[in-house]
């Protein structure tokens, strides 16, 4: 291949690494719009909840604290989309210097102007890949930082466990999914994409935290009355509760895996009354929620 061949192919992939740094950047400013809005709804909400109720000055105080933890996630996405913007600009810049370097280039063969390039190529990627890293992390943390209300509650207390679509409901199964899978399906499995925030039920005491056979790594959440609630196939590592813990309506438990006897990223959720497992849907309609 010629020098000028080569710093064509160099160029091009200068442009598709931009391109795609841009694309990247774009999805992170709109990461921080969504999560500014979503933020600044909550926050008055809590604001609203602590001082429009005749609510005592520690319960303000706390609604402060709880703002001020938003407007912390949001700053770190803002800085997070800001730097993602800035390596995309940057990815920008060289490959249009690498265009208008084409032409200069001789045809003739010159080995080490090629090696130049390439290498230029392999760094521009690695700084995308850093930042990538630096997004991920970001990720996970406004997951687990998620404020308690996050998820909007009935007037009877109850949260949707998961944002996403029912696959499989409560009741017998004719044909099983996969093999070791029971006649019988004790749960509603929603689908969700792996890592997808998942809520406790409404508030209670955590029972188990743990690997749970098929079901994968599982929580049990009781809610007095007989009531309990579990959330199965959570992913490796994505059980962000412990066994004794109190939990709150909406609070993160953990986040959507497929651990287990899984076809693929969901959640399993079961609801037990005096230890028998009933249709969660229906018992969830009856609390103003959903599940659809």
């Amino acid at each position: 291949m010629s020098t000028q061949r080569a710093a064509r192919a160099v160029a091009q992939q200068l442009t598709d690494d931009a391109d795609r740094a841009r694309d990247r950047a774009d999805a992170a400013a709109e990461a921080f719009l969504a999560a500014s809005r979503r933020s600044n709804d909550t926050a008055m909400q809590s604001l609203g909840a602590a001082f429009g109720s005749g609510q005592n000055l520690l319960s303000g105080l706390g609604a402060i604290d709880r703002v001020n933890k938003l407007t912390s996630n949001t700053d770190e996405l803002a800085a997070t989309a800001q730097k993602l913007d800035d390596a995309a600009t940057f990815a920008e810049e060289r490959a249009e210097r690498a265009w208008r370097e084409v032409d200069d280039v001789p045809t003739i063969d010159y080995q080490e102007l090629v090696a130049e390039a390439e290498n230029a190529v392999v760094s521009a990627r690695s700084e995308v890949a850093a930042l990538e890293t630096q997004v991920a992390a970001a990720s996970l943390s406004q997951i687990v930082e998620l404020p308690v209300d996050a998820t909007r509650l009935s007037e009877q207390g109850w949260a949707l466990p998961v944002s996403g679509r029912v696959t499989d409901g409560f009741g017998p199964r004719p044909d099983k999914p996969l093999p070791g899978t029971k006649d019988f399906h004790s749960g509603t499995d929603i689908a969700a994409s792996c890592g997808t925030p998942v809520f406790a039920a409404t508030s209670g005491i955590v029972t188990v935290a743990g690997p749970n056979g098929g079901l994968g790594n599982w929580v049990l959440v009781n809610h007095g009355a007989g009531v309990e609630t579990g959330y199965g196939h959570l992913a490796p590592g994505g059980i962000l509760v412990s066994a004794g813990d109190h939990v709150q309506a909406g609070q993160v438990v953990g986040v959507v895996g497929d651990t287990g006897l899984s076809t693929g990223c969901h959640l399993h959720f079961e609801v037990h009354l005096d230890g028998t497992p009933v249709d969660a849907q229906t018992f969830m309609a009856a609390r103003g929620i959903l599940i659809q």
